[in-house]
C-alpha cells in the first residue's frame, strides 16, 4: 500500500529537522573528507587496463551475457546462465557498461561510485552506533584511506560490492533496533550479498542475528520483524533454488562448493586485512575496552560482528577472500572510538608504547622497498617500467615513510596531531599510486608470494 500524503509529510518533515539539527561544522567536515575519498575511488579509473583474473573474467562475462540477452532475448534460465555463484556483480557490471559504455571507464565506474556512495551510510552507522559525530567523522577518515578499501573499490570485482553491501547490512541491523520494519531492509542486503558472495552473507547473518538477540531480545517476539526479514530473503533464496534445480538438478552440491584446503585463500584474504594496518591498528585498542562495557550496544555489536564474526571466519570452510572483507568496516568502526578519544584528549587513554614502534618499523620497510625499486630499475630489472613510474613510486614510497616517522614521533610525544598527519599522508600517497604501476598489481601477486612460502603442497584456486 503506497503511503498516505500526511504521512509523507511527517517523514520529511522529521528527516528535515534531523538534518538542521547538524551543525555547520559537522556537515563542512563531512564534505571535506567524503569529497577527497570520493575522488579517490573514482579518479584515473582508465589508466591501467584489466587485471588478469577475477576483474578480466568479471567483466568478459558481463559483455558475454548482455549480448546474449540481446542476441536471444530474455528466457527464465537467462537469469542462471553464464553467471557463476556471484550474479549480482555480473548484473551490475552489465548495467555499468550499458550506462557509461563499454570501455575501462564503464566497466570499473558502477563500483566505485557504489562505494563512494557507502560512506554517508558509514556515517550514519558509527553516529548511531557511538551516538557522537567524532568517532563517525574518525571512522570514515580510516575506512576511506585504507589501502585495501581504496585498492577494491577501483577495480571490477566482487569484493568492490561486498565492501557497501556490508556497510548497508550493519546499517540496516542497527536500524532494526528502532524500527520493527528494518527487518526488510536487513533482508535485502543479505539477499544482495548472497547473490554477490554467498558464504560472506551467510556468516553476517548469523552475527546480526547473535547481536540482534543479544541487544534487542524483543524482536524474537515479532511477527513484523519475522515477516519482513523472511520477505527480504526471498530474492536470494528463489536464486538459489533455481540455479540449483535447474542446472544442476540439486541444491546442496551447489551451493557447499569446498574443495581442497581453505587455509591459502583464507590467509590471502588476512592479508589484505593487514595492508590496511596503518589505520585499523588502533582498533585493537577498542575491544579491550568493549569486553568491559558490555551492557552498551556499541560494545556488543563490536563483539559480535568482529571477534565473533573473526571466529566464524576462521573455522568456516569456506575458501574466500571475501568473507574477511566486512572486517574492515567493523576494525574501522572500532578504530574510529580510539582515535575519538585521542582527539578530544581523554585522560584514562594512554599511548600504547608499541603504536610507535610499529610505524617506526613500517617507515624503515618502506624506505628499504624505495632503496629497492632504485637499484632494480637502475639495474634494468623492471623493463615494463618508464622513467616516470620509477620516479614516482619512489617519490610515494619516500613520502609513505617519512609519514609514518612523523607519525611515530608524535606518538612519542603524546600529541593528537598525529591523526592529521597519518591520515592526509596516507591519502596523498594513496593518489600518486593511481600514476604507478603499483595500482596495476594483480590483486594476487604479493599474497600469492608469501602463500606460496607458507603452503606449497596445495594448488590456489582462481577466484579470489
Amino acid at each position: 500500500m503506497a503511503m498516505s500524503k500526511p504521512n509523507l509529510r511527517k517523514l520529511m518533515e522529521n528527516l528535515g529537522q534531523k538534518l538542521q539539527r547538524w551543525a555547520l561544522e559537522e556537515w563542512s567536515g563531512l564534505i571535506l573528507v567524503m569529497v577527497p575519498i570520493a575522488l579517490l575511488f573514482c579518479w584515473g579509473l582508465d589508466f591501467h587496463n584489466l587485471r588478469r583474473g577475477e576483474e578480466t573474467n568479471l567483466v568478459e562475462s558481463a559483455h558475454y551475457w548482455r549480448a546474449t540477452l540481446q542476441n536471444y532475448g530474455f528466457t527464465p534460465t537467462s537469469l542462471f546462465e553464464n553467471l557463476g555463484r556471484s550474479p549480482l556483480p555480473i548484473w551490475l557490471i552489465s548495467l555499468s557498461q550499458m550506462i557509461f559504455g563499454h570501455e575501462l571507464w564503464g566497466d570499473r565506474l558502477l563500483g566505485a561510485l557504489l562505494n563512494g556512495a557507502s560512506l554517508p551510510l558509514l556515517y550514519w552507522l558509527g553516529k548511531e552506533l557511538y551516538s557522537r559525530s567524532l568517532p563517525a567523522f574518525l571512522t570514515l577518515v580510516v575506512y576511506g584511506t585504507a589501502p585495501t578499501v581504496v585498492y577494491w573499490a577501483r577495480v571490477a570485482s566482487i569484493n568492490s560490492f561486498v565492501l557497501p553491501l556490508t556497510i548497508a547490512c550493519l546499517a540496516s541491523a542497527l536500524f532494526c533496533r528502532r524500527d520493527l520494519r528494518g527487518g526488510l531492509p536487513l533482508g535485502l542486503t543479505l539477499s544482495a550479498l548472497a547473490l554477490t558472495n554467498l558464504p560472506t552473507s551467510i556468516v553476517l547473518f548469523a552475527t546480526s542475528l547473535v547481536f540482534l538477540h543479544w541487544d534487542t531480545p524483543r524482536l524474537k517476539s515479532s511477527p513484523l520483524f519475522g515477516f519482513g526479514l523472511v520477505l527480504g530473503l526471498l530474492p536470494a533464496i528463489s536464486w538459489w533454488l533455481g540455479y540449483g534445480f535447474l542446472l544442476h538438478g540439486e541444491i546442496v552440491d551447489s551451493i557447499m562448493v569446498i574443495g581442497g584446503s581453505p587455509w591459502p585463500l583464507k590467509l590471502r584474504g588476512w592479508l589484505w586485512l593487514l595492508a590496511s594496518s596503518p589505520g585499523l591498528i588502533f582498533a585493537l585498542n577498542t575491544f579491550p575496552r568493549a569486553q568491559q562495557a558490555l551492557p552498551w550496544s556499541w560494545a556488543r555489536f563490536l563483539l559480535c560482528q568482529g571477534g565473533v564474526y573473526g571466529m566464524l571466519v576462521i573455522i568456516s570452510p569456506w575458501a574466500s577472500t571475501s568473507l574477511v572483507m566486512p572486517l574492515l568496516v567493523v576494525l574501522a568502526l572500532a578504530a574510529g572510538l580510539t582515535l575519538a578519544e585521542i582527539r578530544r584528549g581523554a585522560s584514562t587513554l594512554v599511548y600504547t608504547p608499541w603504536w610507535r614502534r610499529f610505524f617506526l618499523t613500517l617507515a624503515g620497510l618502506t624506505a628499504l622497498g624505495a632503496i629497492a625499486i632504485h637499484f632494480s630499475y637502475g639495474r634494468s630489472n623492471l623493463a615494463s617500467w618508464t622513467a616516470r613510474d620509477g620516479v614516482i613510486t619512489i617519490l610515494v614510497l619516500v613520502l609513505l615513510s617519512l609519514t609514518l616517522v612523523m607519525t611515530s614521533l608524535l606518538l612519542d610525544r603524546q600529541q593528537p596531531e598525529f591523526i592529521n598527519v597519518l591520515f592526509w599522508g596516507l591519502f596523498v600517497c594513496l593518489f600518486l599510486v593511481i600514476y604507478t604501476p603499483l595500482s596495476y598489481l594483480p590483486p594476487r601477486s604479493l599474497p600469492d608470494v608469501i602463500v606460496s612460502t607458507v603452503s606449497t603442497t596445495n594448488q590456489l584456486p582462481a577466484e579470489l
